[in-house]
């Protein structure tokens, strides 16, 4: 009974939340990044004869990887605001069940038609970016503010599901073929779903298996005002968040990061195909090398960051400025010495792996910043700031194809790097001048003048029925 207590406290709610959105973005991840390497193997090159395989140009190679982009996009503000309104669990939990099964309907859908299949690929986008907004109500309700860096930490997990995904999928193609990963991957996602919903809950309050203590616990640690309100949409100060110079400070942030991030994630493989022309178990391996790094940084700069916090040696705003400066000009430097060197494999790999890796430590400035200047609002603006970096992805894999429209040589692939070296740098200056740490002015006004607003209404009811009761 002892050993059972004991297995109780180290496995909390709180615990068992936090292992569960890092499970929630490895599988998200592996159902995003399936297609970045399964389509090296879909399409026929000259010579081939199998008909399995597809006769895409780059063009419609790079609309497939593309479109996806645009259902990420379109997801992020409604799903950010639905996660407030009715919950995450509901919102994360049915958006991975309906992931699941468009993925292991893929292969069907790729003999099926080319345009359905775009069509699907919006809907993959729409369903799997609807996870990351909605975790953010989740943790103002859950997560101590002195533990904000540690919790979205569990966010970068992500990295671990593309190494994975990467490692694993060139030999499961090698083996049995491309179909078998999204069968696997959906398969994996659809158990993973059962799980959630039937740990996780949106609050302390609404859990019917938390202790009395823990929950006090939070309770205590976690102040009241600090607790995000179910807002009506007209209650969101939408003038006051488009205008607000930390908000764009960290849409600038994470469009660079998403941009550099999904640029060499989406085309990685491709570029170790075209350019360093590696076959396919190795390309899998060496594709997803460079996100274990990504992983571990990002949990140690989590841990750094809320350290620091609690040690009151820096501010908060000086905290969020170091670490996004490191995440952003280190990988800027490293997309430099590749549009100069990376038809090397060692330069290549190096290139890509202290990028990644360094690039992994923004979950500790603008990823965590959004929950230091807005408790309220951390849903909608989290959606808003990835609308925004969602596009960029997009262009990315447009520009990918104008870039290459030739015969795929370092030459063409060295001006991709050349643009990322100038996104990554001119970020950092944007976000030093822009970033604060504080919580924002407008993130209660609205409410508290809505509450008054209220309150007299009630006061005045009040006084006429006392009137209408005096003799």
């Amino acid at each position: 009974m002892s050993c059972l207590n004991k297995l109780s406290e180290i496995l909390n709610c709180r615990r068992i939340l936090c292992l569960m959105v890092f499970s929630s973005f490895v599988m998200n991840a592996v159902l995003k990044i399936s297609f970045n390497i399964t389509i090296v193997a879909m399409v026929r090159k000259p010579n081939d004869t199998n008909p399995d395989l597809f006769n895409w140009n780059e063009g419609e190679k790079q609309n497939i990887l593309g479109l996806f982009f645009w259902g990420f996009a379109l997801t992020k503000i409604p799903s950010g605001r639905l996660a407030e309104t009715i919950g995450s669990r509901r919102v994360t939990g049915w958006s991975m069940v309906l992931a699941s099964v468009l993925t292991i309907l893929t292969p069907i859908i790729c003999y099926w038609n080319y345009y359905v299949l775009l069509t699907s690929r919006v809907m993959m986008g729409f369903l799997i970016g609807a996870s990351w907004p909605a975790i953010m109500p989740l943790a103002a309700k859950w997560i101590p503010p002195n533990e904000h860096s540690v919790f979205i930490s569990c966010l970068a997990s992500s990295a671990i599901g593309v190494a994975l995904t990467y490692h694993l999928s060139g030999f499961i193609i090698a083996a049995y073929g491309w179909q078998s990963v999204f069968y696997l991957a959906g398969g994996a996602s659809l158990l993973w779903s059962l799980a959630w919903f039937y740990l996780i809950y949106d609050s302390p309050q609404q859990h019917p298996r938390i202790t009395l203590h823990e929950k006090h616990l939070l309770e205590c640690q976690i102040d009241k005002s600090a607790k995000p309100r179910r807002l009506q949409f007209s209650q969101i100060p939408w003038k006051e968040i488009v205008k607000s110079g930390p908000v764009w400070a960290i849409a600038a942030g994470q469009t660079a990061t998403f941009f550099g991030f999904t640029t060499l994630c989406t085309q990685g493989p491709s570029y170790m195909d075209q350019v360093l022309h590696v076959n396919i178990e190795q390309n899998g391996l060496f594709s997803g090398m460079p996100y274990w790094g990504g992983y571990f940084a990002a949990l140690t700069s989590g841990y750094l960051a809320d350290g620091l916090r609690k040690s009151n040696r820096l501010s908060t705003t000086t905290i969020r400025k170091l670490f996004e400066t490191v995440s952003l000009l280190i990988p800027s430097l490293c997309m430099l010495s590749l549009a100069f060197w990376g038809d090397s494999t060692a330069v290549a790999l190096t290139g890509f792996t202290i990028s990644l890796t360094v690039n992994a430590v923004s979950t500790a400035g603008h990823c965590a910043n959004i929950l230091d200047i807005s408790h309220n609002y951390a849903g909608t603006i989290c959606g808003l700031v990835n609308t925004i970096s969602a596009f960029s992805a997009y262009f990315s894999t447009k520009l990918v194809a104008q870039l290459l429209r030739n015969d795929h040589t370092f030459q063409e692939w060295r001006y991709l790097f050349g643009v990322l070296f100038g996104t990554y740098f001119s970020t950092t200056i944007i976000y030093l001048v822009l970033c604060s740490g504080e919580l924002q002015k407008w993130d209660a006004q609205k409410v508290r003048e809505e509450e008054k607003s209220t309150n007299c209404e009630h006061n005045n009811e009040l006084q006429l029925l006392t009137e209408k009761n005096v003799p």
